[in-house]
């Protein structure tokens, strides 16, 4: 019975060391641009290297992904949030492999 109950210690402990969902915090860049000026510029950045896209427009902003890309590429969302004169422009995960993170410095 002993045992039970340090197997039960230890497994609560461990649960709550570890890492939760909250502790992630996307990219988040700001730009004047507005959401068809920096979109347009994101996909052609992604275009000159070979990258899969997709765009989804919202009322206020838009999304981007390469979700159910065939490629192996790590899946990544770019969020546009239309802010009046600014937009937030957040991109999850960051992939440093997929360039994604260097185009959203060159178009903001």
């Amino acid at each position: 019975m002993r045992e039970i109950g340090l197997v039960t210690l230890l497994s609560v402990a461990v649960t709550a060391a570890a890492p939760s969902p909250r502790d992630y915090r996307a990219a988040i860049t700001v730009t004047p641009k507005s959401t068809e000026a920096f979109a347009s510029c994101f996909a052609r950045t992604q275009d000159r290297r070979g990258k899969a896209w997709a765009f989804v427009p919202r009322d206020h902003g838009g999304r981007f992904s390469n979700l159910g890309n065939k490629s192996g590429a790590a899946t990544y969302f770019l969020v546009i949030n239309d802010r009046g004169t600014r937009r937030e422009v957040e991109l999850n995960p960051v992939s440093p492999s997929g360039g994604q993170r260097e185009a959203v410095s060159q178009c903001t």
